[in-house]
């Protein structure tokens, strides 16, 4: 007992000084952390400028959200066979009727992302949730074998019971049916939409639940993927999570949003990715079947040329950044980009700002108010960088628009669960389809033009009419943005 009173009456006596210890060596750990391991300078520079100066409360910080890097047991323990039908290391074949300027990209592709382009698909895009939804659900209630899904968001509102309701159909039927939840994205939703599936019978599981011992130190790093596959015939990506928000025409708070049907052998790379995170999040290795081509041969009413870009903090880190840049240089006559959040890092940056330099039409289109308002500001702050060289902004006055699309010339799209800021590119599992054909550009097009009829131009005039609070409040939050 008296040495307890000695060792309390010691530490109230030193606690400044152990305090100080504490803070040093924590600092000294985790700067040399975040030496080792982080790669942009200007994001190292910012972690070891917030461990000196928050004393602790900063270290803590950058080990609970700023380790973003994860070796997934996926790598090691998949059998590779399971890849052996995408993942290729031959030098792939020319894409006909491709511009031959394209053909060094694909190539250089191959290299970023050893999967193969694969023909004979069709990629059907879906307006807001009104369209979406019901095509989705009739794809669930057609299933005869096995419907897999993951999502970053499902809300068990109206909306989320019909999918809950569907997918215990299913179950019912005798069909194979599992639902990959994000640990974090779950939730939003203060009604847990697996637990109502669980109930049901449906199997479900949560991607680095955000409340466990064993993977608290990677809360930061989300699964942002949203598909649906149903039997190898039929698969949905995009960016729309599950909420009666996206229902436009009756929801409280729209959300624009656009989401992808997908049909022919890009499926199989699809529900790849699937497997392997269910893989990751269980440690069950399931047999989703596989895409069956029809074996008679007609002309092919699907033109797309596609493959799948999965991107995460892994072994897939910086995959769909460096897809990006790879298209970037290959831009002729126009890009148009649609992002709910446009906080690129200095490499897109600068590839944006190259290609307008050739003459390049570059277009981008931005909500005029997100759902995270600090993310505006940064945005708003890095207008006047942001449109040098003749890059042209504009804000969207719709609620708020969810939309992702990236169109290049009249030939290449990449669409999907990607932003374009350093939380999807850094720590966001996501994935994306790289898509070449006219048709499908021509539609994203008019859909980007469309939106453009209801956007504000960003300007400089506008920028330097700003209130002064206004650009201090920006920019004070524009030095936060390695950590977004």
């Amino acid at each position: 007992m008296q040495i307890v009173e000695e060792w309390v009456e010691w530490i109230n006596i030193h606690w400044v000084t152990i305090i100080v210890v504490l803070h040093i060596g924590l600092s000294i750990m985790t700067s040399l952390h975040v030496l080792l391991f982080k790669e942009n300078e200007r994001t190292s520079l910012a972690w070891i400028g917030l461990v000196i100066f928050s004393p602790v409360v900063g270290s803590l910080f950058y080990w609970l959200f700023g380790i973003n890097r994860i070796k997934r047991s996926a790598q090691k323990k998949h059998p590779q066979i399971l890849k052996q039908d995408f993942r290729s290391q031959e030098k792939p074949n020319k894409i006909p009727h491709l511009p031959n300027h394209w053909h060094p990209a694909i190539i250089a592709g191959h290299t970023i992302h050893p999967v193969d382009y694969v023909s004979d698909n069709s990629v059907e895009p879906l307006i807001n949730g009104d369209t979406a939804y019901p095509e989705m659900i009739q794809s669930i209630h057609s299933a005869k074998r096995y419907i897999v899904l993951s999502s970053y968001i499902f809300d068990c509102d109206s909306l989320g019971r019909q999918f809950v309701n569907a997918l215990s159909d299913a179950h019912q039927r005798g069909v194979i049916v599992n639902v990959l939840l994000d640990g974090v994205g779950i939730g939003y939703s203060w009604h847990k939409s697996d637990r109502a599936l669980k109930k049901l019978g449906v199997k479900t599981a949560r991607f680095l639940p955000a409340i466990s011992l064993t993977s608290i130190r990677f809360i930061n790093l989300r699964n942002h993927r949203k598909i649906l596959c149903v039997d190898g015939e039929v698969a949905y990506v995009g960016g729309m999570n599950i909420s009666k928000d996206n229902e436009v025409k009756s929801a409280e708070h729209p959300i624009d949003d656009i989401h992808f049907k997908v049909m022919g052998p890009v499926i199989d790379q699809i529900s790849q990715v699937f497997v392997e995170d269910w893989f990751f999040a269980t440690g069950e290795l399931i047999e989703f079947p596989s895409f069956v081509q029809n074996a008679m041969k007609q002309p092919s009413n699907k033109p797309v040329v596609a493959r799948v870009i999965q991107d995460g903090p892994d072994e897939d880190h910086n995959k769909i950044r460096w897809t990006l840049v790879n298209a970037l240089v290959c831009a002729q006559t126009s890009v148009k980009i649609m992002t709910p959040y446009f906080i690129p890092d200095q490499t897109l940056m600068t590839s944006l700002h190259a290609a307008a330099l050739r003459g390049v039409s570059v277009e981008i289109i931005v909500p005029q108010h997100s759902n995270i308002p600090f993310v505006d500001w940064v945005m708003e702050a890095n207008f006047s960088r942001i449109i040098e060289h003749g890059v042209k902004i504009y804000k969207n006055k719709r609620p708020f628009d969810h939309s992702k699309i990236v169109v290049i010339d009249d030939i290449w799209s990449f669409v999907g669960s990607t932003n374009w800021d350093a939380r999807s590119l850094e720590f966001n599992f996501e994935i994306n389809l790289e898509c070449f054909d006219k048709q499908l550009n021509a539609k994203l097009s008019a859909f980007f033009n469309s939106k453009k009829q209801n956007t504000l131009q960003v300007s400089q005039e506008g920028i330097n009419d700003l209130p002064s609070y206004k650009k201090i409040r920006n920019n004070l939050f524009r030095l936060f943005s390695p950590y977004l």
